[in-house]
């Protein structure tokens, strides 16, 4: 039998199905209303990495032996699907964490399916201990501290322009204008975009505002100032509204957080600069190995976004004025 008519004509893979899909909804509103008020159970190895697993293992229990090694693997799937599609129509989740959530989901939900198949014999004691066993694992997970992690996620552009062109536009970024803008992976799964960056006066000690739609202001005070060389600053994201991201993503919270950046100049000759952008982030969670890549790779899509709007107004300027 297909893997697809299995699952349309057969009812325990129909049963297993929606009692995996219904176990992953009521465990994602089980911990938005945990005893704290919080929702950061959401953000646990119990949760995000062992409740999938209980979902595969409940879609492909009910299924009679043998299971084709093909169901186990990708029904769970279908399974994740429908709990995923259920927490979003409630408001539980929102794009960011979907897609920072799905590859584990999918690929641990897909080891439940397979465990669940290999079992040769069934006590029936195995499902209540499988449905308990995130809710165990997250009640140690409770009193161990989150480790931090700091991140650098560095980037680069080659621009025909010299520094003297391109530093003025690093230091103070006027706004960016809607025909500026490409498509990006951070602005496809949610995250704000950039509009400009204000500089209150050159120098150490100055203060550039990064502002992002959404409201999403950042504070950036000047530590380092070497005119065409190197523009380095901390960074404040106190001024993040609530609602501008998901809670367990948000900028400056309790796992996540943007500490520094910097602009540097490279020159290449009389009419050719590098500019590299770097920044150092805090990820503060119990699977930071995880979650610091998938920071890594939003940062760089937000850095690349920014360097290539610096890259167009330095050419264009360069070229006005001859010296590319």
């Amino acid at each position: 039998m297909s893997f697809f008519s299995s699952v349309l004509t057969g009812k325990a893979a129909r049963i297993g199905i929606l009692a995996g899909a219904a176990y992953g909804l009521a465990a994602r509103l089980a911990v938005s209303y945990d005893r704290w008020g919080s929702g950061l159970l959401a953000m646990t190895v119990g949760f995000l990495f062992v409740v999938p697993l209980v979902i595969g293992y409940l879609t492909v229990r009910p299924v009679a032996q043998p299971a084709s090694l093909r169901f186990r693997f990708f029904a769970p799937w279908l399974t994740c699907g429908l709990a995923i599609l259920g927490s979003v129509l409630v408001g539980l989740e929102g794009a960011v964490c979907v897609v920072f959530a799905a590859p584990a989901m999918l690929l641990l939900a897909s080891l439940g399916g397979v465990l669940a198949g290999a079992q040769p014999v069934r006590s029936g004691a195995d499902v209540p201990v499988a449905i308990l066993l995130p809710w165990m694992v997250m009640g140690v997970e409770t009193g161990v501290p989150r480790p931090t992690q700091h991140v650098v996620t560095t980037t680069q552009i080659e621009i025909a322009a010299p520094a003297s062109v391109v530093w003025p536009l690093v230091a103070s970024v006027d706004s960016i204008r809607d025909r500026e803008r490409r498509p990006a992976f951070f602005t496809a799964i949610g995250f704000p975009r950039p509009i400009a960056a204000t500089l209150d006066h050159p120098g150490v000690g100055g203060v550039r505002t990064a502002s992002f739609d959404r409201g999403v202001v950042f504070r950036e005070a000047v530590v380092e100032w070497v005119p065409e060389r190197r523009l380095r600053f901390t960074i404040d994201a106190r001024a993040v509204p609530k609602t501008a991201l998901d809670p367990h993503v948000t900028i400056g919270g309790p796992f996540f957080d943007v500490l520094t950046g910097t602009y540097e100049l490279q020159p290449l000759g009389a009419a050719r600069t590098i500019l590299v952008l770097r920044s150092e982030h805090r990820v503060s969670t119990r699977f930071n190995l995880y979650a610091s890549w998938w920071a890594d790779r939003v940062m760089a899509s937000v850095q690349r976004n920014i360097l290539v709007v610096l890259k167009q107004r330095a050419e264009l300027a360069a070229q006005r004025h001859g010296l590319n």
